[in-house]
């Protein structure tokens, strides 16, 4: 058994994933600023709750030291509490989509290896299953030059404040030529999609990759080129956006469809030479899936250093698991 540390653990995010670790037999805890709220939470998650404050590294001490691994579930600004972390010999995982972060804790490399701890980044969807697939496409394509990934979040699911915040604040203001068509599963025609700054391109050619591209679509009948301009010059202005923050949560537009598709190609054309895709249901619970997966499946592995979950894993290691719960991979 396992003692798991969940940082954010009461967040929409953090309690699928306690739920998942507590089903699997592991001694779970989650974390937050307020004391009261992850007990409350950890009760009816069966699990236990106690106060940790990011803003205050001299309160992290006590959970960290009672912890073999800790799973973070929030947005850090630097990588101290990675650091925390691996400095104590223990495991670390982060579902963070935010490339500035992420490179931050790869420079703990040396720390990680020196302590024997292993730090495990991209957990989770996009980043994860993305950098996932996309090693499945270079592995059946090796001629490939660049890869296209597509991320399909469905506004008819229900996503978290803090998702839904740092999505608005990564969108970038829109020109007609930023919007083009991608095909998602067995979808006949393409949906409108933009490009994104997911960490997922960025960690994969930094680890030599050739050009990759990720871009995002959002499911929901009410979505063309027109209303995704609209939502990117509202979104970058800074009080219309909190404004958008803290409504959006109450509203549904459309499914609760998540997909993801992988394209790779050639300098031959246009055409893509291998496509690979994966379709299922709420994002937030395939998140949840795939890093209580990572936190099981990599309690035992003798690897150090700081890895992303590509580096680790192979899409047939999760497959079954995949599978299992709805989610359909198909290629072409």
């Amino acid at each position: 058994m396992n003692r798991i540390l969940i940082i954010g653990g009461y967040g929409h995010v953090g309690q699928k994933i306690a739920r998942r670790l507590v089903a699997a037999g592991q001694r779970v805890t989650i974390a937050g600023r307020s004391a009261s709220k992850a007990t409350d939470v950890a009760a009816r998650l069966g699990c236990e709750g106690t106060a940790l404050d990011l803003a205050r590294p001299e309160s992290w001490g006590a959970a960290l030291d009672a912890a073999d691994a800790v799973i973070c579930c929030l947005d850090t600004s630097d990588a101290a509490l990675a650091r925390a972390v691996v400095e104590r010999g223990a495991r670390y995982l982060d579902i963070s989509a935010t490339d500035a972060v992420l490179r931050r804790i790869e420079g703990l490399d040396p720390v990680a290896r020196q302590n024997g701890a292993l730090a495990v980044l991209s957990v989770g969807l996009a980043p994860g299953l993305t950098n996932l697939l996309v090693r499945e496409a270079r592995a059946r394509c090796p001629g490939a030059q660049r890869f296209r990934i597509g991320v399909l979040l469905g506004l008819g699911d229900t996503h978290g404040p803090a998702a839904i915040g740092w999505t608005l604040n990564a969108l970038a203001p829109l020109s007609r030529g930023d919007i083009r068509p991608m095909r998602f599963g067995e979808d006949r025609h393409g949906q409108p999609t933009i490009p994104f700054d997911f960490s997922d391109q960025h960690s994969l050619m930094r680890r030599g990759y050739p050009a990759v591209e990720t871009r995002l679509a959002l499911g929901s009948p009410l979505v063309t080129p027109l209303t995704l301009r609209w939502l990117a010059a509202v979104a970058s202005r800074p009080r219309l956006r909190r404004i958008l923050a803290r409504v959006l949560p109450f509203f549904r537009f459309g499914s609760d469809r998540t997909a993801l598709v992988v394209e790779a190609f050639t300098d031959a054309g246009n055409a893509p030479v291998c496509r690979l895709t994966l379709d299922g249901r709420a994002e937030a619970e395939i998140t949840a899936l795939v890093a209580a997966e990572a936190a099981l499946r990599l309690s035992e592995t003798g690897e150090t250093g700081v890895r992303h979950l590509d580096e680790l894993l192979t899409l047939d290691d999760l497959r079954a698991v995949l599978c299992r719960h709805g989610l359909r991979l198909s290629e072409g």
